[in-house]
């Protein structure tokens, strides 16, 4: 097996490497200059090395460096997340918030995916529509069941000696 010679092929210089690290503000940034700092120090003999010193898979490592021959530093260093786009414009949100927050709201999950399905031709899982109601802070409004042995009287009382000490 051929033996690649980092600190050569590694074309920035190790300063500039340890300053460029410094500088990242992203955690997956900093650890692929720190991927590279390695290399071209040769503190590890190779990619495996660096990998399990730094704490990810080999098959990543083989895979950042091919990045970094192909793109270079400045290509190497930018993250390509593109987020989920969202299923619901504007006013169909607006009008999901509107049809929550009326009294007689949604009964369930499965209500709402009904009603998404139906009105904006939308299909999301039950998941999904937990994760959009987080987004969008729609909370249950129904207060929690009381116990119906309970003594509303006697809560009362408690709660006014409670809070008089």
């Amino acid at each position: 097996m051929r033996k690649l010679d980092f600190p050569t092929l590694i074309k920035e210089n190790v300063q500039t490497l340890e300053k460029r690290e410094r500088q990242e503000t992203t955690a997956r940034l900093r650890l692929r200059v720190q991927f590279l700092r390695l290399l071209k120090t040769q503190s590890a003999t190779s990619i495996k090395a660096v990998c399990l010193t730094i704490g990810i898979t080999a098959k990543r490592g083989y895979e950042w460096w091919d990045l970094y021959k192909e793109k270079e530093l400045d290509g190497f260093l930018q993250l390509h997340y593109k987020p989920r786009q969202v299923r619901l414009s504007s006013e169909q949100q607006a009008k999901l918030l509107k049809r929550s927050s009326e009294n007689n709201g949604f009964a369930s999950q499965r209500e709402v995916i009904k009603y998404l399905r139906d009105e904006f031709a939308v299909s999301y899982t039950q998941p999904g529509v937990c994760l959009l109601f987080q987004r969008l802070k729609i909370k249950a409004k129904e207060p929690r069941p009381e116990n119906k042995k309970a003594d509303q009287e006697a809560q009362r009382e408690y709660k006014k000696t409670l809070l008089a000490e």
